[in-house]
């Protein structure tokens, strides 16, 4: 069963370890990728209390950070380990986001960068671009348009 959990900060190192693995190839076509700085740069901006950790089965498999901003939810990140990708783990999780939030929010905004397979996901949820820059793109869409 897929389940959402509150992160803590024991959770950091798995959150570090799956960032890294997901972004170091993408983010390496843009820029020198240095293993101290991009550590340093993750510290700074984790933040456990607007993450989850998401299990399935009591196994942590993956990880989404979102905040609120007036009446919007920003999806910060959302990450789903390799081994566990494909099986429509981050599908439920989106849904369970479109589903709990719906009400607080009217839209959905996040960024991805260009050259990641995840633009793909997320066209498939309903995201649009609605703007980008050399390596991002900005994604939005209504909280009413059901997942």
């Amino acid at each position: 069963m897929i389940a959402l959990r509150p992160a803590s900060s024991d959770d950091y190192a798995f959150a570090l370890g799956l960032y890294t693995e997901a972004i170091r190839p993408l983010a390496s076509a843009w820029m020198k990728w240095v293993d101290p700085d991009q550590e340093a740069l993750f510290a700074s901006l984790w933040r456990p209390n607007d993450t989850m950790i998401i299990t399935l089965d009591d196994r942590d498999t993956g990880w989404v950070e979102f905040r609120q901003v007036e009446g919007e939810l920003f999806l910060k990140q959302l990450y789903i380990s390799p081994a566990y990708q494909r099986r429509g783990i981050g599908s439920r999780v989106m849904r369970l986001l479109l589903e709990e939030r719906c009400r607080m929010a009217k839209s959905m905004a996040l960024f991805v960068l260009k050259n990641n397979p995840a633009l793909r996901f997320y066209t498939r949820h309903g995201f649009q671009i609605v703007r980008e820059t050399h390596t991002t793109l900005v994604m939005r869409r209504a909280m009413a348009e059901a997942a």
